[in-house]
């Protein structure tokens, strides 16, 4: 008898021990380079501010770098990759088999020695339910790191964009800066002279003035915007950091349906949640299965003077009342929980798709006009104020205050050259990939 009980549990056992219940962290790694193309620091490591391979932050920082930067050593994102070892430490709970129960009864007197043992034969089948569960918890943990990987990637560009317009908004400011000044003070010399009135010099001078004050508050922008980009980066108090520009991607979008069904394939917190709703499922099946508890038996006892004998048994619960009914209801829940969690968030995909795309053409057509109608004339007003002004037909403030018209429409054209790099980030984040035409 024992060995036919030996012969029945041995390859159930075995069966439910090969299960494999391990996930490797790279996996998230290695779709998050694919994704990007530059690596994240592997999750063993904290993050101490060092420059990744192929970064020189002494020639100045480009979007591509930002990125690497901000994969390798953003603080947030390496906290978010270690709850794939929670996930991790689930999924081999998950594997564990519970350990048998013995209860041994020394012999006193006239009672004789008892030995009861009990295994629980009934996680043998419901080991690969639980554990499936389990790894899908871990798939769906790994998907929403992705996608903080890639909001970590949008924050890291949109922190460069920002840097880059305060530099050039600042170098222009001094540029315009240094123009009303000289405007100023011809006009005070015009007024010593009688040309113009003293409300004309006062409000030269209010213009230089503010002038001065805007250039100063630029200042502190691009100071600002540094410490924004350290931060995202997670980078060390260090060398000034200063971004250097790469080409501006001027090209129009794909359509907004082609965009959408690349996000409902691309974003990973879409796939997370659609992981979620086959856990939850799995939990399903994994509570139905518990209505059956099915125990293995070993008994030895003392009988007189026949020795100790030995023989097996079952235990097992009757499931009359249905004690797990409160566990199959509840996974159930998880599972329409799940389906709308889904649903509500493929409208939100949609909706930031949308809206993403309608702003980088927003942006767009405001740059194409801004260069197309507004920069050409006031590019050749001061062309032809130079060339009045060496004819004798115009005055030298003449040319300050057309060179001034012409410097404060570069700056509106820094704000647009920046907001288009902003929106390109929003919408590949939005889509969950690169886009074709700006790969």
């Amino acid at each position: 008898m024992k060995k036919k009980l030996v012969a029945i549990l041995l390859p159930i056992l075995l069966a439910g021990c090969a299960v494999r219940t391990h996930r490797s962290n790279a996996l998230v790694s290695t779709e998050i380079q694919q994704r990007t193309g530059h690596p994240i620091r592997p999750p063993e490591e904290r993050v101490h501010g060092d420059v990744p391979r192929g970064v020189n932050l002494a020639d100045g920082i480009t979007e591509d770098e930002a990125v690497a930067l901000a994969l390798w050593n953003n603080a947030a994102l390496s906290a978010d990759l270690s709850a794939l070892g929670l996930a991790q430490a689930d999924l081999l709970d998950a594997g564990l088999l519970r350990n048998p129960n013995i209860q041994l009864l020394l012999p006193t007197t006239t009672k004789p020695f008892e030995l009861f043992g009990q295994f629980a034969v009934e996680q043998f089948w419901q080991r690969p339910r639980r554990i499936s569960a389990a790894q899908k918890q871990w798939d769906q943990v790994a998907q929403a790191l992705l996608q903080n990987g890639l909001n970590t990637v949008r924050d890291a560009r949109q922190a460069h964009a920002a840097l880059l317009q305060a530099q050039v908004r600042s170098r222009i400011a001094a540029e315009s800066a240094d123009l009303r000044q000289q405007i100023a003070k011809i006009t005070q010399a015009r007024l010593r002279a009688g040309d113009v009135s003293v409300l004309d010099a006062r409000a030269s001078e209010t213009d230089a003035a503010n002038a001065i004050e805007l250039l100063h508050r630029l200042e502190h922008d691009v100071e600002i915007a540094r410490q924004r980009l350290r931060f995202v980066a997670g980078l060390s108090p260090g060398p000034t950091l200063r971004a250097m520009a790469s080409s501006l991607n001027q090209s129009a979008p794909p359509s907004e349906d082609a965009l959408r069904e690349q996000a409902w394939s691309s974003r990973p917190d879409l796939r997370a949640l659609e992981i979620g709703i086959a856990a939850a499922a799995e939990r399903g099946r994994w509570e139905r299965s518990r209505l059956l508890t099915l125990g293995a038996l070993l008994s030895s006892k003392r009988f007189l003077n026949n020795g100790v004998l030995t023989g097996p048994g079952l235990s097992f619960d009757i499931p009359i009342f249905r004690s797990n009914a409160g566990g199959v209801a509840r996974a159930d829940a998880q599972v329409e929980q799940a389906t709308r969690l889904y649903l509500a968030q493929r409208q939100r995909v949609d909706l930031e798709v949308s809206e993403s795309r309608a702003t980088l053409i927003q942006a767009l057509d405001s740059l194409r006009d801004w260069r197309e109608r507004v920069l050409p004339p006031a590019a050749a007003a001061v062309e032809g104020s130079k060339s009045a002004l060496e004819a004798g037909d115009a005055s030298n403030l003449f040319v300050l205050e057309t060179t001034r018209q012409h410097v404060d429409a570069q700056l509106r054209e820094v704000d647009q050259e920046a907001a288009v790099r902003r929106s390109w980030a929003e919408l590949e984040r939005s889509v969950g990939t690169k886009i074709g035409a700006n790969q």
